[in-house]
């Protein structure tokens, strides 16, 4: 089975340590034979989700995955069969079972940032999840997605990559202009589960300190709901405006205030984060606060807005998120405090009806903001306000790269990592489906540089936007299976990612 090679040494380390973990009972010899494969096979099925061992078998663990060839094993093992589909299954099912996840809350989609301690959760008193391992670098985001590969100590794809495994050379494109739909190949997704209705990945390659891409999807271009995940748009639309009219001015130092005086000042970094992270308080719902940063714009506008730099004319984006804005006609004040734009009092109705591509094209001119030609990137946008939204981003409560790293064996081999996101799910009564939508955008520096025979480890930046439906005439099931295949989604795409089986 395995193409990957152990060296003796490798191999009589890891036998020794799978003995320790009681799944290998075999002579110490340094052999791969059929008991250690079986050995392999059962400590890729068994490496936990979350990691929580006992502490000697922790240890042990984390001294296996530190051992290149095991890892590249492991991601080996793992896209055989539905591994990874089984594995996010199973771990849901636990979560149940123990009391740590239900239907309203999702043992991946709803896990936040900075996780949740047991018995402060009324409904589900045992529910209990460390931070996210990310946390801490969520600061170090805006400084990452700037720097470039130098090529000394990292390296980008280049123009053209190869498909491991295959003589497919795949080539890398200009960054399109704005307004310009790319060209999305329809081939290479053909591994997504059949509950991923709509896709579309964008994977880049810097080369001269240009963001050169490669856009794949599944009817990438079909206009849908893709529920909360377009919170973000209003968001960036403010920002936009709002560097239009002050470009020196960050948004960070910016504030939204009531003119009516029914609500107090608040900052719009704050309300961002809000928006992403769903913690409520005064009444500052996500939804309530993404209904109202639609305020800065009239209905048509902000359309009018997201056609031109995306080029799908096609879509409607005129809808809000459920709840009346938590303040009807804002104002966005700037440092001093003056009033610098002013909300609208046109109601937002109608559909929010976009396709994966929008969303993936708007999220890779956040990430890429600094790498694309001017004239590329969102119009009036500034980093200095762009890496704000980009801090809020990188506290979406749904945590499917932190999942997938860790049940792919990756935590010792991905370094400077960046996961901005925003997710969506709702139960579709037009539809009678529920309905689960992620958009990101995972860059990390891959240190499992020989995996094909590379000097060096290599920079991975990809966008995604996934749409999953399920209808299995269950509501509260839907949500808990839809939840594992998300999950298990991102995972297998961050496994060809980093095997290069998808570039």
């Amino acid at each position: 089975m395995s193409e990957v090679k152990f060296s003796l040494d490798e191999l009589t380390k890891v036998q020794i340590d799978l003995k320790q973990l009681g799944l290998y009972d075999g002579e110490i010899d340094g052999i791969y034979g059929r008991l250690t494969e079986s050995a392999l096979v059962q400590f890729a099925n068994a490496l936990s989700i979350d990691r929580i061992l006992d502490t000697n078998s922790q240890v042990v663990t984390n001294d296996l995955l530190q051992i290149p060839a095991l890892v590249k094993y492991l991601l080996q093992i793992l896209g055989s069969s539905d591994r990874l589909l089984q594995k996010f299954i199973n771990s849901q099912r636990v979560f149940v079972n123990m009391g740590q996840a239900d239907e309203d809350h999702l043992g991946f989609l709803d896990r936040g940032v900075y996780g949740c301690i047991a018995g402060s959760m009324e409904d589900l008193p045992n529910r209990n999840f460390a931070p996210s391992p990310l946390l801490s670098h969520i600061p170090a985001y805006p400084d990452r997605l700037v720097s470039q590969p130098d090529g000394l100590h990292v390296v980008s794809y280049g123009e053209t990559a190869m498909l491991a495994g295959s003589q497919v050379r795949v080539r890398f494109r200009p960054y399109p202009a704005i307004g310009v739909i790319p060209n999305i190949e329809d081939i290479g997704l053909e591994f997504l589960d059949k509950s991923i209705t709509e896709a579309c990945i964008c994977i880049g390659s810097l080369v001269n300190g240009q963001m050169l891409s490669r856009w794949i999807g599944r009817n990438p271009l079909r206009n849908v709901q893709f529920w909360s995940s377009t919170k973000i748009l209003p968001l960036l639309y403010t920002i936009c405006k709002a560097n239009q009219t002050e470009p020196n001015q960050p948004i960070a130092f910016c504030a939204i205030a009531d003119p009516q005086g029914k609500q107090a000042s608040r900052t719009f970094s704050e309300m961002a984060q809000r928006i992403c992270n769903y913690e409520e308080a005064d009444g500052m719902s996500s939804n309530a606060l993404a209904a109202m940063f639609k305020q800065f714009a009239t209905p048509l506008d902000l359309q009018t807005w997201l056609k031109n730099i995306t080029g799908n004319q096609n879509l409607s984006f005129q809808g809000r998120y459920g709840e009346v804005p938590y303040i009807e006609m804002p104002s966005l004040l700037d440092a001093t405090g003056k009033d610098f734009i002013d909300g609208t009092k046109e109601p937002h109705r109608g559909e929010n009806l976009i396709s994966a591509y929008d969303l993936t094209r708007i999220v890779s001119q956040i990430a890429w903001h600094r790498h694309l030609p001017p004239t590329n990137r969102l119009p009036a946008a500034q980093w200095h306000s762009l890496s704000n939204l980009i801090t809020a981003m990188g506290q979406d409560t749904a945590r499917y790269v932190d999942v997938a790293i860790a049940a792919l064996g990756l935590p010792y081999f991905i370094s400077d990592p960046v996961v901005i996101s925003k997710m969506g799910f709702g139960y579709s009564d037009q539809r009678k489906c529920s309905e689960l939508t992620y958009t990101a955008c995972i860059q990390f520096v891959d240190r499992l540089a020989t995996l094909h025979d590379q000097p060096l480890p290599k920079l991975r930046s990809v966008n995604i936007t996934l749409r999953a439906t399920l209808n299995l005439k269950n509501p509260d099931r839907e949500a808990l299976e839809i939840d594992a295949k998300m999950a298990a989604t991102v995972a297998e795409i961050l496994r060809r990612i980093v095997t290069e089986a998808l570039i």
